[in-house]
């Protein structure tokens, strides 16, 4: 009895993942992401029953986006403080795009707005897999760009002193990245000592190429710089 369990139970999982193989040829998103059960069709619980100001989206409106792999253009929006792809189907279904190697470069149509999923590890030390733009590249540098939107919980005044605060989503600072082929994609460096920390065997030049050409962290066309910068080394 068990055995006859087991092989009906493997030969489900090889025709789901045969099933699964020629959905990605025939370029069959929604079907892939329905047969594997893990995106159902999208409902936002934050939203449910209360009044949140903010958005989770910098561009609410479904956009016209090619996704690797797969034939068949969808509209798609990108959820920031979720960081997760939603879709819509021919059946008119929204669904969350799993976050399948496959399918891990987005590019929207419109705006040429690309995508990629990556792992990555934030200034904590934790290991990530998101949502990353890509700026610059160069050499074996690559300069990677994170939109970041954070959610706050609503609060209830204690006193007549205090109002009432609403749950809120809010746009913070871009976080950035970059990555040397051998080393993985880390956080990128916000001050002259970061950088020297990441590079103590360059120190005298890293200095000197900063003082000479006034190169400073805090805009993206100094990003780049460094980036290039970096590939000389």
């Amino acid at each position: 009895m068990k055995t006859s369990t087991l092989y009906k139970f493997i030969v489900l999982l090889i025709c789901s993942t045969l099933q699964a193989q020629v959905d990605i040829q025939n370029g069959n998103l929604d079907a892939i992401m329905l047969n594997q059960g893990a995106s159902k069709v999208f409902r936002n619980a934050k939203n449910q029953g209360k009044q949140i100001q903010g958005s989770p989206y910098l561009q609410k409106m479904f956009g016209l986006a090619k996704v690797d792999n797969v034939a068949q253009k969808y509209y798609m929006r990108y959820n920031v403080n979720a960081d997760e792809f939603e879709f819509i189907t021919p059946k008119n279904d929204t669904l969350i795009l799993d976050k399948i190697t496959d399918f891990s470069k987005i590019t929207f149509v419109g705006t040429g707005k690309k995508y990629e999923l990556l792992d990555y590890t934030n200034d904590g030390g934790k290991y990530m897999k998101g949502y990353l733009i890509e700026l610059h590249n160069k050499g074996n540098y690559t300069l990677y760009l994170k939109e970041n939107i954070s959610f706050y919980d609503g609060k209830i005044a204690k006193t007549s002193l205090e109002k009432d605060m609403p749950a809120r989503f809010v746009k913070t600072d871009n976080t950035y990245y970059f990555k040397k082929s051998d080393k993985g994609i880390v956080e990128f460096p916000s001050s002259k000592k970061q950088l020297i920390k990441l590079f103590p065997e360059h120190k005298a030049v890293i200095e000197s190429f900063l003082k000479e050409n006034k190169v400073g962290f805090d805009e993206d066309y100094d990003r780049i710089k460094i980036i290039d910068f970096l590939s000389t080394l």
